[in-house]
């Protein structure tokens, strides 16, 4: 019966956004930046840190892509779930920059295991159900759930550490593993819609030829490009903004007690965001739509290098990352309109590569230059997402598919 049918998909895709909620329930967002200073670490070590995370989503992108293509995606989702676990370990013992960096390469193999595959099974259940026009409504609700996760999760996590000492610290990371065991048991009973099932044993030489396909797709595919690449250069540095922003309330004089209430804030607009992010397309068309949600993390970015006043600070920071989470289910939409079910996690994974590899050569320079002045560092990831949003417009006809 067609009615069952439309429960049973609305019923997996709810235990698939669920388990994102737990998997991303972190309590530890507003002091993380202040638990590795405690544990002696420079703040250009910590944006290193986030490079070794990148290499490890640069290394191991297009891999997992493929083996979620050729595998499925859940298993796929299960293994990064699992990676993230494991990669726990090493963050326990870490006294100094050796094992951190391990852990957190780690971290980023997991979240390439993840990349892709989320987006593929989502996409893949609604086009079983013949659904495909609700990508962006069911995309903004799958990354809400994250968002809404920090957001419960940094308001309970500055309430549990107001003592701000290492014991405190430790207790918040030990809640997030906690809820990730829950996230992978649930993620572990959502069903692979038939299209996603491999048909095609993973051989060597069929790996290669699929990679290079994505390829030849992004470079001869003209609306893709243009939609590939708006995507690649306005980048909006969220995962900066979430290391840097404690600094810069440091610096303009925000009370202690504001960092997870921010963060909170910023998190709870951000889920709705994304969850009303496919109004935008309707109220101001596809041209302004996606120009504003492109441009405007940038705009923020260069009002922020020229304002340190507390509560300017505050609401500057919650209104930029609000900005930088608007654009991820259209984005999501635009580019799954064209491509293929078959090779769709690889040529996610492949686009997610190209952005790995962008932001790995960017948030070192970012840190060096907040470490010089944090002014240079907000003047020049705006002026690089503004100059990628007028560079890279697009229209309705490069959404549309032909």
């Amino acid at each position: 019966m067609p009615e069952n049918r439309y429960c049973t998909c609305m019923s997996n895709l709810q235990r698939l956004i669920a388990s994102k909620f737990l998997l991303s329930l972190s309590f530890t967002v507003p002091i993380q930046t202040l638990f590795l200073f405690a544990k002696g670490l420079q703040f250009s070590e910590i944006m290193l840190l986030e490079s070794v995370l990148l290499a490890g989503i640069l290394l191991f992108q297009i891999p997992t892509g493929m083996f979620a293509d050729m595998f499925g995606r859940k298993r796929s989702m299960l293994l990064g779930a699992l990676v993230m676990l494991i990669a726990w370990i090493p963050w326990f013992l870490a006294d100094g920059f050796p094992l951190f960096a391990v852990s957190f390469f780690l971290f980023g193999i997991a979240i390439a295991f993840h990349t892709g595959s989320d987006q593929a099974l989502i996409y893949d259940e609604l086009h079983e159900q013949h659904r495909e026009g609700e990508m962006q409504k069911l995309m903004g609700r799958y990354l809400g759930s994250a968002t809404l996760a920090t957001a419960v999760g940094s308001l309970a996590g500055g309430l549990l550490s107001v003592s701000q000492n290492l014991e405190a610290f430790l207790f918040l990371y030990k809640l997030n593993v906690a809820m990730q065991i829950a996230g992978f048991l649930l993620l572990w009973t959502v069903h692979e819609p038939a299209k996603s099932t491999p048909v095609t044993p993973a051989v060597p030489v069929r790996i290669f030829r699929v990679f290079l396909g994505s390829v030849h797709l992004l470079l001869t595919h003209r609306k893709l490009r243009k939609i590939f690449l708006l995507s690649l250069f306005t980048i909006p540095f969220s995962f900066v903004l979430v290391y840097i922003f404690q600094p810069y309330f440091q610096l303009s004089g925000v009370p202690a007690i504001w960092y997870g209430i921010a963060v909170s804030v910023a998190s709870l607009l951000s889920f709705l965001a994304k969850v009303f992010a496919f109004t935008i397309e309707r109220r101001l068309g596809v041209s302004r739509g996606v120009f504003v949600v492109s441009a405007l993390p940038g705009i923020l970015w260069l009002a922020m290098a020229v304002t340190f006043h507390p509560a300017f600070a505050v609401v500057l920071y919650i209104l930029n990352d609000t900005a930088g989470n608007v654009r991820d289910p259209l984005f999501s939409d635009y580019l799954n309109r064209h491509i293929e079910g078959h090779n769709r996690a690889t040529v996610l994974s492949t686009i997610a590569f190209a952005g790995s590899l962008y932001a790995i050569i960017i948030r070192p320079i970012a840190g060096l230059l907040a470490d010089i002045d944090l002014r240079f560092a907000f003047l020049a990831m705006g002026s690089l997402i503004v100059s990628g949003a007028l560079l890279f417009k697009i229209c309705e006809e490069d959404v549309a598919v032909s």
